[in-house]
Protein backbone atom coordinates (compact mmCIF):
# COMPACT_ATOMS: atom_id res chain seq x y z
CA UNK A 1 0.00 0.00 0.00
CA UNK A 2 1.67 3.66 -1.01
CA UNK A 3 1.00 6.78 0.89
CA UNK A 4 -1.60 7.99 -2.05
CA UNK A 5 -3.98 5.03 -1.52
CA UNK A 6 -4.46 6.13 2.27
CA UNK A 7 -5.64 9.31 1.44
CA UNK A 8 -9.38 10.21 0.22
CA UNK A 9 -10.07 10.73 -3.16
CA UNK A 10 -12.04 13.63 -3.38
CA UNK A 11 -9.96 17.44 -3.33
CA UNK A 12 -11.89 18.99 0.11
CA UNK A 13 -11.29 15.04 1.27
CA UNK A 14 -7.37 15.47 1.22
CA UNK A 15 -7.50 18.73 2.33
CA UNK A 16 -9.04 17.56 5.64
CA UNK A 17 -6.61 14.80 5.68
CA UNK A 18 -4.30 17.76 5.55
CA UNK A 19 -5.30 19.54 8.19
CA UNK A 20 -5.65 16.07 9.95
CA UNK A 21 -1.85 15.13 9.90
CA UNK A 22 -1.06 18.75 11.25
CA UNK A 23 -3.52 18.22 13.72
CA UNK A 24 -1.52 14.87 14.58
CA UNK A 25 1.93 16.21 14.33
CA UNK A 26 0.96 18.97 16.96
CA UNK A 27 -0.50 16.59 19.43
CA UNK A 28 1.67 13.81 19.27
CA UNK A 29 4.92 16.42 20.27
CA UNK A 30 2.58 17.83 23.12
CA UNK A 31 1.61 14.39 24.60
CA UNK A 32 5.75 13.54 24.34
CA UNK A 33 7.12 16.41 25.41
CA UNK A 34 4.57 18.31 27.82
CA UNK A 35 4.78 16.66 30.83
CA UNK A 36 8.29 16.18 31.45
CA UNK A 37 8.45 20.15 30.89
CA UNK A 38 5.68 21.01 32.97
CA UNK A 39 6.69 18.58 36.11
CA UNK A 40 10.22 19.07 35.15
CA UNK A 41 10.37 22.92 34.26
CA UNK A 42 7.63 24.59 36.09
CA UNK A 43 7.48 22.31 38.90
CA UNK A 44 4.20 20.94 39.13
CA UNK A 45 3.70 17.56 41.57
CA UNK A 46 3.21 15.18 39.09
CA UNK A 47 0.23 14.05 40.81
CA UNK A 48 -1.14 17.76 40.38
CA UNK A 49 -0.52 17.31 36.75
CA UNK A 50 -2.88 13.77 36.43
CA UNK A 51 -5.73 15.64 38.90
CA UNK A 52 -5.78 18.54 35.86
CA UNK A 53 -5.93 15.94 33.63
CA UNK A 54 -8.72 13.97 35.09
CA UNK A 55 -10.63 17.21 35.65
CA UNK A 56 -10.23 18.00 32.15
CA UNK A 57 -11.65 14.95 30.37
CA UNK A 58 -14.32 15.33 32.92
CA UNK A 59 -15.12 18.33 31.21
CA UNK A 60 -14.63 17.26 27.89
CA UNK A 61 -17.52 14.50 28.58
CA UNK A 62 -19.35 17.40 29.19
CA UNK A 63 -18.62 19.91 25.98
CA UNK A 64 -20.18 18.03 23.19
CA UNK A 65 -23.65 18.71 24.00
CA UNK A 66 -23.73 22.57 24.23
CA UNK A 67 -21.15 22.85 21.15
CA UNK A 68 -23.65 20.28 18.79
CA UNK A 69 -26.41 21.91 19.72
CA UNK A 70 -24.53 25.50 18.56
CA UNK A 71 -23.32 23.53 15.62
CA UNK A 72 -27.03 22.50 14.96
CA UNK A 73 -28.27 26.24 14.64
CA UNK A 74 -25.03 27.93 12.94
CA UNK A 75 -23.53 24.72 11.12
CA UNK A 76 -21.04 22.62 12.04
CA UNK A 77 -18.06 23.93 9.74
CA UNK A 78 -17.91 27.67 11.44
CA UNK A 79 -18.09 25.68 14.97
CA UNK A 80 -15.37 23.44 14.24
CA UNK A 81 -13.12 26.17 12.66
CA UNK A 82 -13.53 28.11 16.03
CA UNK A 83 -12.98 25.24 18.17
CA UNK A 84 -9.73 24.93 16.11
CA UNK A 85 -8.78 28.21 16.50
CA UNK A 86 -9.12 27.96 20.23
CA UNK A 87 -7.22 24.58 20.75
CA UNK A 88 -4.48 27.01 19.02
CA UNK A 89 -4.68 29.93 21.30
CA UNK A 90 -4.40 27.06 23.93
CA UNK A 91 -1.37 25.74 22.74
CA UNK A 92 0.09 29.09 22.36
CA UNK A 93 -0.99 30.13 26.06
CA UNK A 94 0.96 27.38 27.37
CA UNK A 95 4.57 29.02 26.51
CA UNK A 96 3.44 31.49 29.70
CA UNK A 97 2.20 29.42 31.85
CA UNK A 98 4.31 29.22 35.27
CA UNK A 99 2.11 27.54 37.87
CA UNK A 100 -0.71 25.79 38.19
CA UNK A 101 -3.58 27.82 38.02
CA UNK A 102 -2.57 28.61 34.83
CA UNK A 103 -1.78 24.77 34.04
CA UNK A 104 -5.16 23.96 35.22
CA UNK A 105 -7.02 26.39 33.21
CA UNK A 106 -5.14 26.33 29.67
CA UNK A 107 -5.47 21.81 30.05
CA UNK A 108 -9.38 21.89 30.50
CA UNK A 109 -10.12 24.74 27.94
CA UNK A 110 -7.88 22.58 25.07
CA UNK A 111 -9.59 19.25 26.26
CA UNK A 112 -12.90 20.37 25.86
CA UNK A 113 -12.44 22.47 22.83
CA UNK A 114 -10.86 18.86 21.38
CA UNK A 115 -13.54 17.11 22.78
CA UNK A 116 -16.45 19.56 21.17
CA UNK A 117 -14.66 19.20 17.80
CA UNK A 118 -14.46 15.57 17.46
CA UNK A 119 -17.84 14.62 16.07
CA UNK A 120 -18.13 17.71 14.37
CA UNK A 121 -15.10 16.44 11.69
CA UNK A 122 -17.23 13.62 10.90
CA UNK A 123 -20.22 15.77 10.66
CA UNK A 124 -18.38 18.13 8.22
CA UNK A 125 -17.10 15.03 6.42
CA UNK A 126 -20.33 13.79 5.71
CA UNK A 127 -21.22 16.98 4.32
CA UNK A 128 -18.53 17.61 1.96
CA UNK A 129 -18.08 13.80 0.86
CA UNK A 130 -20.13 11.70 -1.41
CA UNK A 131 -22.29 9.29 0.48
CA UNK A 132 -20.34 6.06 -0.50
CA UNK A 133 -16.44 8.21 0.78
CA UNK A 134 -17.50 9.31 4.10
CA UNK A 135 -16.54 6.73 5.71
CA UNK A 136 -13.56 5.95 3.70
CA UNK A 137 -12.71 9.33 4.27
CA UNK A 138 -12.91 9.20 7.71
CA UNK A 139 -10.91 5.94 7.79
CA UNK A 140 -8.12 7.43 6.07
CA UNK A 141 -8.57 10.61 8.62
CA UNK A 142 -7.66 8.21 11.20
CA UNK A 143 -4.40 6.52 9.27
CA UNK A 144 -2.78 9.93 7.97
CA UNK A 145 -3.50 10.76 11.98
CA UNK A 146 -1.54 7.81 12.72
CA UNK A 147 1.00 8.55 10.94
CA UNK A 148 1.38 12.34 12.06
CA UNK A 149 1.27 11.47 15.47
CA UNK A 150 4.10 8.84 14.93
CA UNK A 151 5.71 11.83 13.19
CA UNK A 152 5.25 14.21 16.20
CA UNK A 153 6.97 11.55 19.00
CA UNK A 154 9.65 11.73 16.89
CA UNK A 155 10.05 15.78 16.73
CA UNK A 156 9.54 16.04 20.66
CA UNK A 157 12.67 13.95 21.11
CA UNK A 158 14.46 16.83 19.38
CA UNK A 159 12.97 19.04 21.81
CA UNK A 160 13.75 16.71 24.63
CA UNK A 161 17.37 16.40 23.36
CA UNK A 162 17.71 20.60 23.48
CA UNK A 163 16.57 19.98 27.65
CA UNK A 164 15.76 24.01 27.56
CA UNK A 165 12.55 25.91 28.42
CA UNK A 166 13.23 27.84 25.19
CA UNK A 167 12.83 24.57 22.88
CA UNK A 168 9.65 23.72 25.11
CA UNK A 169 7.95 27.39 24.78
CA UNK A 170 9.06 26.84 20.97
CA UNK A 171 6.80 23.40 20.73
CA UNK A 172 3.98 25.03 22.12
CA UNK A 173 4.33 28.33 19.64
CA UNK A 174 4.67 26.27 16.63
CA UNK A 175 1.22 23.64 17.95
CA UNK A 176 -0.33 27.44 18.17
CA UNK A 177 0.22 28.23 14.66
CA UNK A 178 -0.14 24.72 13.31
CA UNK A 179 -3.59 24.68 14.84
CA UNK A 180 -4.52 28.10 12.60
CA UNK A 181 -3.48 26.56 9.92
CA UNK A 182 -5.77 23.35 10.57
CA UNK A 183 -8.27 25.82 10.90
CA UNK A 184 -7.52 27.67 7.15
CA UNK A 185 -7.52 24.09 5.81
CA UNK A 186 -10.54 22.88 6.76
CA UNK A 187 -12.06 26.31 5.95
CA UNK A 188 -10.75 26.02 2.56
CA UNK A 189 -12.53 22.48 2.32
CA UNK A 190 -15.33 23.54 2.88
CA UNK A 191 -15.29 26.79 0.43
CA UNK A 192 -14.01 24.17 -2.37
CA UNK A 193 -16.67 22.03 -1.61
CA UNK A 194 -18.99 24.21 -1.44
CA UNK A 195 -21.57 23.33 1.78
CA UNK A 196 -24.76 22.85 0.69
CA UNK A 197 -26.81 25.71 2.20
CA UNK A 198 -31.19 26.07 1.65
CA UNK A 199 -31.55 26.86 -1.74
CA UNK A 200 -33.55 30.31 -2.09
CA UNK A 201 -37.38 30.15 -3.34
CA UNK A 202 -37.74 30.80 -7.40
CA UNK A 203 -39.70 33.71 -8.44
CA UNK A 204 -43.14 33.34 -8.94
CA UNK A 205 -42.82 33.67 -12.58
CA UNK A 206 -40.02 31.95 -13.56
CA UNK A 207 -39.76 28.57 -14.08
CA UNK A 208 -40.49 25.89 -11.25
CA UNK A 209 -38.07 22.57 -10.70
CA UNK A 210 -40.63 19.55 -10.18
CA UNK A 211 -40.81 18.96 -6.26
CA UNK A 212 -38.61 16.15 -4.94
CA UNK A 213 -39.85 13.00 -3.77
CA UNK A 214 -40.80 12.69 0.05
CA UNK A 215 -37.67 10.80 1.86
CA UNK A 216 -37.65 8.90 5.25
CA UNK A 217 -37.13 11.75 7.87
CA UNK A 218 -34.18 10.11 9.28
CA UNK A 219 -32.62 10.95 6.01
CA UNK A 220 -34.39 14.03 5.27
CA UNK A 221 -34.16 15.69 8.37
CA UNK A 222 -38.02 16.96 8.29
CA UNK A 223 -39.34 18.98 10.65
CA UNK A 224 -37.98 20.33 13.92
CA UNK A 225 -34.02 19.07 15.29
CA UNK A 226 -34.81 16.49 17.58
CA UNK A 227 -32.83 15.74 20.83
CA UNK A 228 -30.81 12.64 20.79
CA UNK A 229 -31.88 12.60 24.44
CA UNK A 230 -35.20 11.70 24.03
CA UNK A 231 -34.11 9.27 21.51
CA UNK A 232 -33.64 5.83 23.52
CA UNK A 233 -32.84 3.93 20.75
CA UNK A 234 -29.27 6.18 19.88
CA UNK A 235 -28.96 6.66 23.99
CA UNK A 236 -28.52 2.96 24.09
CA UNK A 237 -26.38 2.64 21.04
CA UNK A 238 -23.90 5.50 22.53
CA UNK A 239 -23.60 3.62 25.89
CA UNK A 240 -23.23 0.15 24.15
CA UNK A 241 -20.24 1.90 22.01
CA UNK A 242 -18.31 3.46 25.14
CA UNK A 243 -18.27 0.44 26.28
CA UNK A 244 -16.63 -0.93 23.07
CA UNK A 245 -14.24 2.11 23.22
CA UNK A 246 -12.77 0.42 26.16
CA UNK A 247 -10.45 -1.03 23.69
CA UNK A 248 -8.30 1.55 23.88
CA UNK A 249 -7.63 1.87 27.81
CA UNK A 250 -7.08 -2.09 27.04
CA UNK A 251 -4.39 -0.85 25.14
CA UNK A 252 -2.85 1.71 26.13
CA UNK A 253 -3.39 1.55 29.95
CA UNK A 254 -3.82 -2.18 30.54
CA UNK A 255 -1.38 -3.80 28.37
CA UNK A 256 1.71 -2.00 29.13
CA UNK A 257 0.87 -2.64 33.01
CA UNK A 258 0.19 -6.12 32.84
CA UNK A 259 3.38 -6.50 30.68
CA UNK A 260 5.95 -5.84 33.39
CA UNK A 261 3.67 -6.66 36.75
CA UNK A 262 2.02 -9.87 34.86
CA UNK A 263 3.63 -11.48 32.12
CA UNK A 264 7.49 -10.02 33.45
CA UNK A 265 8.48 -8.54 30.40
CA UNK A 266 10.94 -5.38 30.12
CA UNK A 267 9.31 -2.06 30.27
CA UNK A 268 10.43 -1.01 26.56
CA UNK A 269 8.69 -4.51 24.54
CA UNK A 270 5.38 -2.49 25.75
CA UNK A 271 6.75 0.10 22.70
CA UNK A 272 6.82 -2.67 20.38
CA UNK A 273 3.54 -3.85 20.90
CA UNK A 274 2.10 -0.18 20.56
CA UNK A 275 3.95 0.57 17.58
CA UNK A 276 2.47 -3.27 16.05
CA UNK A 277 -0.84 -1.47 16.91
CA UNK A 278 -0.13 1.91 15.28
CA UNK A 279 1.20 0.19 11.89
CA UNK A 280 -1.54 -1.73 11.52
CA UNK A 281 -3.84 0.71 12.06
CA UNK A 282 -2.48 2.19 9.34
CA UNK A 283 -2.97 -0.56 7.19
CA UNK A 284 -6.01 -1.61 8.13
CA UNK A 285 -8.36 1.25 8.60
CA UNK A 286 -8.67 2.22 4.46
CA UNK A 287 -9.41 -1.10 3.78
CA UNK A 288 -11.58 -1.97 6.45
CA UNK A 289 -14.44 1.00 5.34
CA UNK A 290 -14.70 -0.37 2.20
CA UNK A 291 -17.31 -2.71 4.22
CA UNK A 292 -19.32 -0.56 5.91
CA UNK A 293 -20.73 1.54 3.21
CA UNK A 294 -24.86 1.20 4.64
CA UNK A 295 -26.29 0.53 7.61
CA UNK A 296 -26.55 -3.24 6.61
CA UNK A 297 -22.92 -3.38 6.48
CA UNK A 298 -21.69 -1.83 8.99
CA UNK A 299 -24.08 -3.77 11.41
CA UNK A 300 -22.40 -6.71 10.19
CA UNK A 301 -18.94 -5.29 10.16
CA UNK A 302 -19.81 -4.50 13.80
CA UNK A 303 -20.35 -8.06 14.61
CA UNK A 304 -17.87 -9.47 12.76
CA UNK A 305 -15.53 -6.48 15.14
CA UNK A 306 -16.84 -8.52 18.16
CA UNK A 307 -14.69 -11.29 17.01
CA UNK A 308 -10.72 -10.39 17.65
CA UNK A 309 -11.76 -8.33 20.40
CA UNK A 310 -12.77 -11.29 22.42
CA UNK A 311 -10.10 -13.28 20.58
CA UNK A 312 -7.59 -11.04 22.08
CA UNK A 313 -8.92 -10.95 25.33
CA UNK A 314 -8.86 -14.89 25.44
CA UNK A 315 -5.19 -14.81 24.30
CA UNK A 316 -4.23 -12.51 27.40
CA UNK A 317 -5.67 -14.68 29.55
CA UNK A 318 -4.13 -17.50 28.42
CA UNK A 319 -0.53 -16.04 28.54
CA UNK A 320 -0.87 -14.88 32.02
CA UNK A 321 2.07 -15.71 33.75
CA UNK A 322 4.25 -17.46 30.81
CA UNK A 323 6.85 -14.63 31.08
CA UNK A 324 7.98 -16.58 34.24
CA UNK A 325 7.41 -20.17 32.72
CA UNK A 326 8.40 -20.28 29.19
CA UNK A 327 10.46 -17.32 28.90
CA UNK A 328 10.50 -13.84 27.71
CA UNK A 329 10.11 -14.50 23.76
CA UNK A 330 6.88 -17.27 23.84
CA UNK A 331 5.45 -14.63 26.63
CA UNK A 332 6.16 -11.39 23.87
CA UNK A 333 4.93 -13.87 21.13
CA UNK A 334 1.53 -14.34 22.76
CA UNK A 335 1.46 -10.46 23.49
CA UNK A 336 1.82 -9.54 19.96
CA UNK A 337 -0.71 -11.94 18.88
CA UNK A 338 -2.88 -10.46 21.38
CA UNK A 339 -2.27 -6.95 20.17
CA UNK A 340 -2.71 -7.50 16.53
CA UNK A 341 -6.21 -9.31 17.03
CA UNK A 342 -7.07 -5.96 19.33
CA UNK A 343 -5.81 -3.80 16.39
CA UNK A 344 -7.99 -5.66 13.90
CA UNK A 345 -11.03 -5.55 16.43
CA UNK A 346 -10.59 -1.95 17.41
CA UNK A 347 -10.47 -0.76 13.39
CA UNK A 348 -13.31 -3.19 12.59
CA UNK A 349 -15.34 -1.35 15.14
CA UNK A 350 -14.00 2.26 14.43
CA UNK A 351 -15.47 1.75 11.45
CA UNK A 352 -18.99 0.61 11.76
CA UNK A 353 -19.34 2.85 15.21
CA UNK A 354 -19.02 5.80 12.12
CA UNK A 355 -21.24 4.47 9.82
CA UNK A 356 -24.14 3.26 11.85
CA UNK A 357 -23.99 6.35 14.30
CA UNK A 358 -24.49 8.90 11.26
CA UNK A 359 -26.94 6.62 9.77
CA UNK A 360 -29.30 6.44 12.85
CA UNK A 361 -29.15 10.73 13.61
CA UNK A 362 -31.57 12.36 11.75
CA UNK A 363 -29.97 14.50 9.61
CA UNK A 364 -31.46 18.07 10.98
CA UNK A 365 -29.91 16.82 14.23
CA UNK A 366 -26.80 15.22 13.07
CA UNK A 367 -24.22 17.82 15.13
CA UNK A 368 -26.26 17.00 18.00
CA UNK A 369 -26.23 13.48 17.95
CA UNK A 370 -22.75 13.02 16.88
CA UNK A 371 -21.85 14.83 19.86
CA UNK A 372 -23.90 13.33 22.42
CA UNK A 373 -21.95 9.70 20.77
CA UNK A 374 -18.69 11.16 20.94
CA UNK A 375 -18.82 11.11 24.67
CA UNK A 376 -18.24 7.50 24.80
CA UNK A 377 -14.68 8.34 24.50
CA UNK A 378 -14.65 10.97 27.06
CA UNK A 379 -16.53 8.58 29.20
CA UNK A 380 -13.79 5.59 29.00
CA UNK A 381 -11.05 7.74 29.71
CA UNK A 382 -12.04 8.77 33.04
CA UNK A 383 -13.66 5.36 33.45
CA UNK A 384 -11.18 3.00 31.59
CA UNK A 385 -7.85 3.78 33.44
CA UNK A 386 -9.47 2.90 37.22
CA UNK A 387 -11.18 -0.24 35.66
CA UNK A 388 -7.88 -1.75 34.14
CA UNK A 389 -6.03 -0.89 37.11
CA UNK A 390 -8.48 -1.60 40.19
CA UNK A 391 -10.30 -4.59 39.01
CA UNK A 392 -8.59 -5.66 35.76
CA UNK A 393 -5.10 -5.88 36.38
CA UNK A 394 -5.33 -7.79 39.96
CA UNK A 395 -7.70 -10.36 38.70
CA UNK A 396 -5.55 -11.61 36.55
CA UNK A 397 -7.12 -13.97 33.89
CA UNK A 398 -10.72 -13.59 35.15
CA UNK A 399 -10.23 -10.13 34.81
CA UNK A 400 -9.44 -10.51 30.89
CA UNK A 401 -12.36 -12.75 30.46
CA UNK A 402 -14.77 -10.58 32.12
CA UNK A 403 -13.47 -7.89 29.71
CA UNK A 404 -14.25 -10.21 26.89
CA UNK A 405 -17.58 -10.19 28.42
CA UNK A 406 -18.23 -6.72 28.00
CA UNK A 407 -17.58 -6.69 25.07
CA UNK A 408 -20.11 -9.29 23.82
CA UNK A 409 -22.67 -7.77 26.01
CA UNK A 410 -21.95 -4.57 24.44
CA UNK A 411 -21.70 -5.45 20.69
CA UNK A 412 -25.12 -7.94 21.78
CA UNK A 413 -26.75 -4.42 22.67
CA UNK A 414 -25.65 -2.04 19.86
CA UNK A 415 -26.65 -4.53 17.17
CA UNK A 416 -30.19 -4.41 19.15
CA UNK A 417 -30.36 -0.55 18.86
CA UNK A 418 -28.80 -0.43 15.37
CA UNK A 419 -30.63 -3.16 13.41
CA UNK A 420 -34.01 -1.27 12.39
CA UNK A 421 -31.66 0.88 10.70
CA UNK A 422 -29.84 -1.93 8.45
CA UNK A 423 -33.67 -3.66 7.75
CA UNK A 424 -35.41 -0.34 6.60
CA UNK A 425 -34.06 0.93 3.24
CA UNK A 426 -34.11 4.42 2.17
CA UNK A 427 -35.76 5.48 -0.74
CA UNK A 428 -33.80 7.75 -3.30
CA UNK A 429 -36.65 8.10 -5.30
CA UNK A 430 -40.50 8.45 -5.85
CA UNK A 431 -40.19 4.91 -8.36
CA UNK A 432 -41.32 1.73 -7.13
CA UNK A 433 -39.88 -0.61 -4.66
CA UNK A 434 -38.06 -3.01 -6.27
CA UNK A 435 -39.03 -6.68 -5.17
CA UNK A 436 -35.62 -7.17 -3.28
CA UNK A 437 -35.88 -3.88 -1.61
CA UNK A 438 -39.79 -4.49 -0.89
CA UNK A 439 -39.31 -7.73 1.03
CA UNK A 440 -37.59 -5.90 3.93
CA UNK A 441 -40.04 -3.09 4.05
Amino acid sequence: MVFADLLPASRSGRVIAAGAAVDAIAVGMFLAAATLYFVGFVGIPAVAVGGALTAANVLGLLSPAPFGALAGRCGALPVYVGLTLARAAGFAAYAFVDGYAGYFAVTCLITAATRAAMPLLQVVVGELEPEDQRTRTMASLRAVSNIGMTAGFLLAAVVQAAHSRAAFCALFVFNGVAFVAVALLIRSAGRGAGVPAPAAPRPADGPVAPMPPPVPEREAGAGAPRSPYRDRRFLVAALANAVLLLNDSVLFILVPLWMTERAGLPQGASSVVLAVNTVLTVVLQVYVARFARGAAKALRLLRLACVPLVLSCALFAVAEGTGAGTGIGIALAAVVLAVVALTVGENLHAVAAWELSYEMAPARSRPQYLSLFSMGMSAQLIVGPFLMTAFVLPAGPVGWLAVAALFLVATAVFCTAARPFATVPVVPSAAPLTEKAASHV
